[in-house]
């Protein structure tokens, strides 16, 4: 192994990290055993540290890789961390030939969620056996079809949970069918995610009991269907280690090595059942696990994600291992300007909330500025106008007469525009978009339309609905109240689409006009087909997802995918329906007579997968964003989360009074009913967030 002097010089060699780490980071890295609590501020180097200790453990300490768990919260933040350890560790191995053996492979890297899946599947767990993990739209098609709640019309009751409802413009009916089945994922991922005793829930009786009743006729219903969702697949991951099989996975056993060091990136994202595994993985003295992040920087609510578990990391240690984690503040800030940290401080602080117990972890101090940056010129400016259309056009102005005119960037892509939301309408970021272009800039912004407004996806739709409903008898169905579907226009309004791009010279679609003409002429056939093989209205040889591959490999469609924003777009629609597709509900039906596609395969079709693409949208927060070169990127905070630009835009409507978000209300609508785990503050709602307009 490597002497931890050698360790650390040669990681500051330009080969490896390129600068030393400052003396806290180096307290945090060289920190022994225990539980160590690491609250990082912004541009801390919080991640460098994380990667260092894991080495430090490796190449210092010659603990076996596969002792070692490392978790973070998103895909792309895991891959980030794997590629610096390996970077780093190419580098320690050219110092000391003896660390070759060192093998990264064998360290437990990822998303808590996609840890638990592997772990549980290797170990063979009877309670996850033979069990399909549902992605998030395979879990709202799952609620929407078994889940009894989804059919629940009771007026009250959901007035009850109205916050947990989206889209819910009029109130005197109950929310339609795809908007209960949301609220309903919503709400029972949070009763898991927070630890909630079904139990108390039950003996409160009214509205909740009828919730929890709900809840468990879904979870049933998932054990009968042999699936799983996310917030589940954590339960049965804590059940697990807190079995005696799990037991032998965490102090080790013949098969495998004993779980020795946990570290956690992101904590303050973390959820109460998450802290629980967490701290059920480092329950074995001396408790080895170090957790980063910065409650000031907790974005993730909407999913579960609670600040509390930062905040009160100390006393979940002194209730779970009767001793204190060890607590160092990373303060010092290397990215920004020092007049953008100052601005921060005061920003954060200038909140009368931001400065009441429960709220912040306890003693922190202002972040210092240490960047190298330096220089007299207003790192924060503002842009104010009376008007959001002027806004738009002063911003247009100031990045293609300065930022370009004056060769301050080099590209597009060193600017971003974030706002509350990227959706194109003039609340949000149409007047945005429509200065861009009258300025010539171009930009990226997979949001810029409403998902279901674009072109190539309205396209797509309707090619698929002509190929197994040519004769349109979507025009002529009609709810259980015998009026016509509210999806109906929206369908003809995707074959309006359609006929203007087949009718554009400078479009080449002769290869989908061949196919969609083919399809109508061969479709039938199948159908009569399948009766002379004593199928008679059984199931085709042919689903939705093989027809929207077809199609997607179709001119306009090919080029279409060239352009990166409807590209994303065709991609999602082809996830949604392989998450359709994944519930074998897909495969074409004839009817009875062999001349035409089932009509209940058609009703379900329009009433399930068409009805979810207009009553709930997609949601894009989770998105990979990778910003092409010489686009100006338009996102929202959440999608920018970890991401870096020298020039950033942030749009604010002031003066609008700040509102409490669904996520907060259930947050604390559910405390009641959590299992007690320790002593947590409480807040009443207007106090628990702070949201800018």
């Amino acid at each position: 192994m490597i002497d931890l002097n050698t360790f650390h010089t040669c990681l500051a060699k330009t080969s490896a990290r390129g600068y030393d780490l400052d003396q806290k980071q180096k307290e945090a890295v060289e920190y022994g055993d225990g539980a160590l609590w690491l609250l990082a501020g912004p541009g801390s180097g919080k991640s460098e540290v994380l990667v260092t200790r894991t080495l430090k453990l490796l190449c210092v300490d010659s603990v076996n890789p596969g002792s070692i768990l490392l978790t973070t919260f998103t895909d792309k933040a895991a891959r980030n961390l794997e590629d610096r350890l390996a970077t780093y560790l190419a580098a320690l191995q050219n110092a000391d030939p003896n660390l070759k053996d060192v093998d990264l492979a064998d360290i437990r890297i990822g998303t808590l969620h996609s840890l638990c899946n592997e772990i549980l599947q290797e170990s063979r767990y009877p309670n996850y056996q033979n069990v399909r993990l549902l992605n998030q739209v395979e879990q709202d098609l799952f609620t929407y079809q078994y889940a009894d709640i989804s059919n629940y019309k009771d007026l009250a009751f959901w007035e009850h949970f109205n916050y947990a409802v989206r889209d819910w413009y009029d109130k005197k009916y109950p929310p339609k069918k795809w908007l209960r089945a949301k609220a309903a994922v919503t709400l029972f991922n949070h009763i898991v995610e927070d630890y909630v005793d079904i139990q108390l829930m039950l003996n409160a009786g009214g509205h909740w009991e009828t919730l929890a009743k709900f809840y468990q006729q879904y979870a049933q219903a998932l054990k009968d269907k042999y699936r799983c969702d996310f917030a589940h697949l954590e339960q049965c991951f804590l059940d697990f280690i807190t079995s005696d099989v799990g037991q032998n996975f965490v102090q080790g056993s013949d098969q495998n090595l004993p779980l020795l060091y946990v570290l956690v990136d992101e904590y303050q994202d973390t959820n109460p059942i998450q802290e629980q595994i967490y701290l059920a993985l480092a329950n074995q003295p001396p408790h080895n696990i170090t957790v980063v992040g910065d409650d000031d920087q907790a974005l993730y609510r909407f999913r579960g994600g609670n600040v509390t578990c930062m905040v009160n990391f100390d006393k979940a240690c002194m209730t779970k291992f009767n001793e204190s984690p060890r607590k160092i503040q990373l303060d010092k800030n290397y990215r920004s300007h020092p007049e953008i940290v100052n601005f921060f401080n005061q920003y954060i602080t200038s909140f009368p909330e931001m400065t009441q117990p429960g709220v912040r972890a306890p003693g922190k101090e202002p972040v210092e500025s240490a960047s190298s940056i330096a220089g007299a010129y207003p790192a924060v400016s503002w842009i104010q106008t009376k008007k959001v259309g002027d806004l738009a056009n002063r911003v247009a102005e100031f990045i293609t007469t300065h930022l370009i005119g004056d060769k301050i960037i080099s590209d597009l892509s060193q600017c971003v525009l974030l706002l509350r939301s990227a959706k194109d309408s003039q609340q949000n970021a149409g007047q945005f978009i429509a200065a861009f272009q009258q300025h010539g800039i171009p930009f990226y912004n997979p949001r810029s339309k409403s998902f279901m407004e674009s072109e190539e996806v309205q396209c797509l739709l309707a090619a698929l609905v002509q190929v197994i409903d040519q004769n349109h008898t979507f025009q002529v169905k009609k709810d259980p109240q015998s009026k016509p579907f509210s999806w109906i226009p929206t369908i003809q309004q995707w074959f309006n689409t359609l006929n203007s791009v087949r009718n554009d010279p400078d479009i080449a679609t002769k290869q989908l006009d061949d196919y969609l003409d083919k399809s109508n002429a061969e479709l039938p056939k199948i159908c009569v087909n399948s009766l002379s093989q004593k199928n008679q209205g059984r199931f085709l040889n042919l689903n939705l997802l093989e027809i929207v591959y077809r199609i997607l490999s179709l001119e306009p469609f090919r080029t279409w995918r060239q352009e990166p924003i409807k590209n994303l777009r065709l991609a999602k629609v082809t996830r949604l329906f392989e998450g359709y597709n994944s519930f074998s509900l897909d495969v074409l039906q004839s009817n009875t007579a062999g001349n035409y596609i089932d009509d209940s395969f058609l009703n379900r079709l329009y009433n399930m997968y068409v009805s979810y693409l207009i009553e709930t949208g997609i949601d894009d927060e989770d998105e990979e964003i990778i910003v092409p070169p010489g686009y100006l990127p338009i996102m929202t905070i959440h999608q920018s989360k970890g991401l870096e630009f020298p020039f950033v835009f942030v749009v604010m409507k002031l003066g609008r009074e700040g509102k409490v978000g669904s996520a907060q209300m259930l947050e604390q609508t559910l405390a009641p009913f959590r299992q007690v785990l320790y002593p947590r503050a409480t807040r009443k709602p207007e106090d628990l967030a702070i949201e800018l307009g």
